[in-house]
């Protein structure tokens, strides 16, 4: 079956649309809509567009970590390259109306895959790029601790995930339709969706990429503790 553009655009839910982050809502989404038509027209499936995304994203990171000069420019276009296929999948998705039990499992997979390529590589490209009156070895560090933290967060949300829609199944008999959350909101509007593409793009240009890495040290490091802590004080409730 052959799809319009017009299809394409036509399949972003209400909900969808609300639960995209602002560079997601006037950047990437209206770039991933033609490009979502053309792999329809070429008969790719969306999960081969993920794993595509996910290529560009981890080549971006070598690039953006151990390279210099226009090649850690490269590296950001891979990640922005990433940024809009995740959406493009999603548009395919949504347009064919054919879910796949893969879909979810690629979605979170690649998330966990990405986001610790592009926080280890930002840790490497800003203890590379110097500008930074610190121990030897410090914004590596940062760049590990910051991917970990973020896998933390992301297992503690999908715990989370599990649990809420385990207990509305058995209660109710139907799966549970839950609300972005601030973790969610997070991702959409900070991470490799949101403004890391533009906080590298400025951290390259002005000669400060230790700002963007200690920004996103902070953001994850915090925000893993505090799911964490709301896990086990909902846990110990229902105990």
């Amino acid at each position: 079956m052959k799809y319009s553009l017009k299809d394409v655009t036509a399949s972003l839910t209400p909900e969808k649309h609300s639960a995209d982050g602002f560079w997601t809502r006037c950047v990437l989404r209206p770039l991933s809509y033609p490009v979502a038509w053309l792999a329809l027209r070429c008969a790719l499936s969306p999960n081969t567009v993920s794993w595509t995304g996910v290529f560009f994203a981890v080549a971006g990171a070598v690039l953006f970590g151990l390279a210099g000069g226009v090649f850690r420019w490269a590296g950001i276009a891979g990640f922005f390259i990433f940024s809009v296929l995740d959406c493009v999948d999603g548009n395919m998705a949504r347009t064919i109306k054919k879910p796949s039990p893969w879909g979810a499992w690629t979605d979170t997979v690649s998330g966990y895959i990405v986001y610790t390529a592009a926080l280890l590589s930002l840790g490497v490209a800003a203890e590379r790029a110097g500008g930074f009156d610190g121990p030897v070895g410090l914004c590596i560090f940062l760049g590990g601790f910051s991917a970990a933290a973020n896998m933390l967060m992301r297992a503690a949300v999908q715990a989370r995930r599990v649990s809420a829609f385990t207990i509305t199944a058995s209660v109710a008999g139907t799966p549970a339709q839950q609300k972005p959350g601030r973790e969610k909101w997070i991702s959409e509007n900070a991470g490799v969706t949101g403004v890391m593409v533009p906080a590298m793009c400025a951290g390259v240009y002005f000669g400060k990429l230790h700002w963007a890495l200690f920004f996103y040290t902070l953001l994850y490091g915090i925000g893993s503790v505090w799911i964490v802590f709301r896990l086990a004080v909902k846990n110990k409730n229902r105990d």
